[in-house]
């Protein structure tokens, strides 16, 4: 009797793991064969660092450049992990029928698209050029 339940619970571990894994391996194959979804449309600003770093870090419009192209990077990647998340968990809520865990997936879904097209929405309101 007790084997039994211990060799279920390394089956559903095993399972998990695999599903996981799978996962992992959607996105690597995802991100390979269609970088440009992962990268955006626009990609980073064009950031300059020149010899001198003083002279660069004086001028206060280099460094809000370089900080808010960073800011922007971070996002889309933070976007991108939260939309295969948000596809993940979708998918999985609907295959058990639970509406509550769908309902969490589609708000990591809509935040992930907003994380990834931040700029496109900075834009928009007239913050970046």
């Amino acid at each position: 009797m007790m084997r039994s339940k211990t060799m279920c619970a390394v089956k559903d571990k095993a399972g998990e793991m695999i599903n996981k894994a799978g996962a992992v391996a959607t996105a690597a194959v995802m991100m390979a064969k269609y970088p440009y979804v992962f990268l955006a449309a626009n990609g980073l600003p064009d950031v300059k660092v020149s010899n001198n770093l003083a002279q660069n870090f004086s001028d206060m419009n280099a460094v809000m450049s370089i900080v808010i192209g960073l800011a922007i990077w971070i996002c889309r990647i933070t976007g991108v992990g939260m939309l295969i998340w948000g596809i993940y968990g979708y998918v999985t809520a609907r295959k058990d029928g639970e509406a509550e865990a769908m309902n969490g997936a589609l708000g990591k879904l809509i935040s992930g698209a907003v994380l990834i097209g931040m700029q496109g929405i900075l834009h928009a309101l007239g913050i970046v050029a």
